[in-house]
């Protein structure tokens, strides 16, 4: 019987399949979920060391650009992080798929992995009720 795990920002994961958008992938073709968060450093350190660079060595006009230029480096990082759910398939290839909450991305990968592993033991649990059931040797 298929269960809903998780619901949330277009996401929805059952104990049988992950759906996103129009797209429906098995459980059992995922073999794991891991989360992908790029967060700008490079480039803000960028901005922020132009500024600073202003700062020190240009004229008044060029202090305050300067000046501005680190309010600028902060909302360059803040809006500019990148963030992916990266699903690692047991055949063919990763899906990388874009989230928009770095908070939906860490539920949705773990509950992504909880119902990988709930089918992993559900078919050992099965199995073991199948083999105890032969008669022995």
């Amino acid at each position: 019987m298929e269960a809903k795990i998780f619901e949330s920002g277009g996401f929805v994961v059952t104990t049988e399949r992950f759906v996103y958008g129009s797209k429906v992938v098995a459980l059992d073709n995922i073999s794991t979920a891991v989360p992908f968060v790029n967060r700008g450093w490079a480039g803000m350190f960028i901005i922020a060391g132009i500024g600073l660079a202003m700062m020190a060595w240009g004229g008044t006009l060029w202090k305050i650009f300067g000046l501005l230029f680190l309010p600028g480096a902060y909302f360059f990082f803040q809006y500019t992080i990148e963030r992916r759910l990266l699903l690692s398939m047991n055949v063919g290839e990763a899906i990388h798929i874009k989230v928009d909450s770095t908070e939906v991305l860490n539920d949705l990968v773990a509950a992504i992995n909880k119902g990988i592993a709930g089918r992993k033991g559900a078919r050992a649990s099965a199995l073991r009720d199948e083999l105890s059931g032969l008669p022995s040797a």
